[in-house]
């Protein structure tokens, strides 16, 4: 071999040698490049997270400073309000009860401490300055006064006052919103307003006198007080009574005309029984059975009627009063089963029109129980005595005696009677004036027609039945057992219960 194929394999030697080395420079390059992005991604990741707690922690002191900021606030608040209410009397207070050696440090905070405990200021005053504060008004500007020692000396109660004074434009911030307050907003000379109570006014008296002048009672407009009350008409009420004054008078049968049907006073006494037990069954209004009996009555003073259809002129009437008056009527199927079989729906509905054109379809009937309530407003609107009122008034309605008696005329006698009962006053000037301007002596007839009907022997059961019961206060129960007394006693039920 020779010197060049040596020469050449070194070469080729080195070249490799150098290749390998350039090989392993290269990947120790890359291997380094890859460590440091590691550490850098590591370290990244370490000052994120030291980042993310440093804000945690910023927000968490953030909101820590918030709440303690908002305490302060607070407190400041509640030191202001409480502030607020020191006043200049306080603080002269406080000043007379320094010493003479106390600075202006030991001044404030003896203030202070004395706002917060009042014990000690109020062990060291007298007894007469305490009622004196008492008295004061607290936002009265008051002047300072000079203690006893002070006036002694007045040189130097000069100097002590202006140190004083000096001492309260120091504390005065503190009071500001108070002090500022204008001096007449708090004027001792002007009163506080006081709440009245609205008293109501006293009604009107009103005279009524006699042709020759002298008086005979007096009454009082109770309709004033209805004013705001627009289902009451104060301002038509007496205009709609003096109608219905007048209607009753032309509404109203004549008895005489009665009797020409044979036994008319025992059949009418049967119908009227069986009539407020069907009106009962029915829960109608009051007011619909006594237009029915109105109506019926009126027909018959009109038409002579045969026995055998009396039953079917009393459910005619029913039937017409329960449209005019009721807001859902019973239908006529009612009315037909109610007579079992003795009418039917069709000769209901004839009799119905043949009424109607008798009566030529007349039918403003002045009610009773109108008057009745108009006498309850004098009487002061009572339960009682207007629920006894209620069964007496319909007696005049069940019974024969009273066909031809006015209905304004029959109601206040049940009033008065039932007033009686319950031993309440006379019949006083309101009374005989909403009445209708009945008396006593116009009363006295019908009262005792009605107790002649309660001491007799009963007749109209279902009548009796229908107010012994607890929905009417047993009215019938009550009003015949005192009027059995009564006629028992011989007292005289016009006087009764009046002082003379």
């Amino acid at each position: 071999m020779t010197s060049t194929d040596l020469l050449t394999k070194a070469t080729e030697s080195k070249n490799s040698n150098t290749n390998n080395n350039n090989g392993n420079s290269s990947i120790e390059s890359t291997s380094t490049k890859l460590s440091r992005n590691v550490q850098r991604l590591a370290l990244n990741n370490v000052t994120n997270k030291t980042l993310q707690q440093e804000n945690s922690l910023n927000q968490s002191s953030n909101l820590q400073n918030l709440k303690s900021s908002l305490l302060t606030t607070k407190n400041n608040t509640i030191t202001s309000t409480s502030n607020k209410t020191l006043n200049r009397t306080n603080i002269q207070e406080n000043i007379n009860n320094l010493s003479n050696d106390s600075n202006k440090n030991n001044f404030n905070d003896q203030l202070i401490n004395n706002n917060n405990t009042n014990n000690n200021t109020n062990n060291d005053k007298p007894s007469a300055f305490i009622e004196d504060k008492e008295n004061n008004d607290p936002y009265q500007r008051t002047n300072l006064l000079l203690t006893n020692s002070d006036q002694n000396d007045p040189e130097q109660a000069n100097k002590e006052h202006l140190i004083k004074s000096n001492d309260v434009e120091n504390v005065a911030p503190i009071t500001q919103q108070t002090l500022d307050i204008p001096e007449n907003k708090f004027d001792d000379n002007k009163k506080r307003p006081i709440s009245t109570v609205v008293e109501q006014e006293e009604p009107k008296k009103f005279k009524v006198c006699d042709e020759n002048g002298e008086e005979e009672y007096v009454w009082e407009d109770l309709d004033a007080e209805d004013v705001n009350d627009p289902f009451m008409v104060s301002e038509y009420v007496n205009d709609v009574f003096g109608y219905l004054h007048h209607l009753e008078v032309v509404t109203l049968p004549r008895k005489e005309d009665l009797f020409k049907h044979r036994n008319i006073r025992q059949n009418r006494d049967i119908l009227v029984n069986w009539l407020v037990k069907i009106h009962n069954k029915f829960g109608l209004l009051p007011e619909t059975l006594y237009l029915a009996i109105n109506i019926m009555d009126r027909f018959l003073c009109k038409e002579l009627v045969q026995l055998d259809k009396l039953q079917l002129v009393g459910t005619s009437c029913l039937f017409i009063a329960s449209k005019y008056e009721e807001v859902y009527s019973p239908s006529i199927k009612h009315f037909a089963s109610e007579t079992d079989g003795a009418c039917t729906e069709d000769e209901i509905k004839e009799g119905e029109k043949f009424i109607l054109k008798t009566l030529e379809f007349n039918l403003n009937y002045p009610n009773p129980m109108n008057f009745l309530r108009r006498i309850s407003k004098a009487d002061d609107y009572d339960i009682q005595s207007r629920t006894l009122a209620k069964f007496l008034l319909e007696i005049s309605l069940v019974d024969f005696r009273f066909i031809g008696v006015l209905p304004s005329l029959c109601a206040a006698a049940a009033m008065f009677l039932s007033r009686k009962m319950l031993g309440k006053g006379k019949w006083d000037g309101n009374l005989i004036h909403y009445s209708g301007g009945y008396t006593k002596t116009q009363l006295a007839p019908v009262c005792h027609m009605i107790m002649d009907y309660l001491t007799s022997p009963i007749v109209h059961d279902e009548f009796h039945r229908k107010y012994q019961s607890r929905r009417f206060m047993k009215a019938s129960v009550i009003s015949v057992q005192w009027a059995l007394k009564v006629r028992k006693n011989g007292y005289d039920i016009m006087t009764l219960h009046e002082i003379t």
